[in-house]
């Protein structure tokens, strides 16, 4: 072989050597930039995930909080009416038909507090209300005994229904704080939404709202 074909073979395989090695060059410059597209897609769809399970928490801790206050407020309300219910029955008298339909309006506006606050939860919170509920439920049951019986009852009857209300008011004072306490702490925490038991689903709504059905009665005269 001559010196001139030498060359032109040398030349040749150089250049296919070197498309060659540009085509390497090409494939491997797609693969990392499909590689890199990955990743950033990766990254944003996490980014988004991340922002969107912020605004979601942000979201319900507005709400807990919202529903905590309605909760809180109606109940406030709620001692008041009762408060003065249970006054007129300590005079032995009946209760007035304003003051009777203050007390049972306060009762259907704890029915009403009671719903959101079961439904967000967390856990903590939802047994705090839940356990403040049946306690108002049952001092309203007392009431209600009480004004059915005012004017034919005993002074040993009226003696037992005055230490039983004592009991109860003791009562919802206490389950009251711990609802406190357990909004404060939820609203500090990370606490998870809570999902009613296979009992609370198959709870039915009272007459006026959920939980124990109960009767207000049509007011007093």
């Amino acid at each position: 072989m001559d010196e001139g074909l030498v060359a032109l073979v040398t030349a040749g395989v150089g250049l296919v050597g070197a498309l060659g090695g540009a085509a390497m060059g090409g494939l491997a410059a797609v693969r990392g930039a499909r590689m890199g597209a990955e990743t950033t897609a990766r990254a944003t769809i996490e980014q988004a995930r991340t922002q969107e399970r912020a605004q979601h928490e942000h979201w319900l801790r507005d709400e807990r909080k919202r529903a905590a206050v309605l909760m809180l407020e109606a109940y406030d309300r709620f001692t008041i009416a009762a408060s003065n219910v249970t006054r007129m029955f300590d005079l032995e008298i009946e209760a007035s038909a304003d003051v009777w339909k203050a007390h049972c309006v306060s009762m259907n506006e704890i029915r009403t507090a009671y719903f959101p606050l079961r439904l967000l939860g967390p856990a903590r919170v939802h047994q705090a209300a839940r356990e403040l509920w049946q306690l108002i439920e049952e001092y309203h049951h007392g009431i209600q005994e009480w004004a059915d019986g005012i004017m034919t009852a005993t002074d040993a009857t009226r003696d037992g229904w005055r230490a039983r209300e004592k009991q109860q008011r003791y009562a919802l004072g206490r389950a009251h704080s711990d609802l406190i306490d357990a909004v404060s702490e939820s609203l500090q925490g990370d606490d998870a939404v809570s999902h009613p038991t296979e009992t609370e689903q198959h709870e039915g709504p009272g007459p006026n709202g959920p939980g124990p059905s109960s009767s207000c009665g049509s007011g007093r005269t």
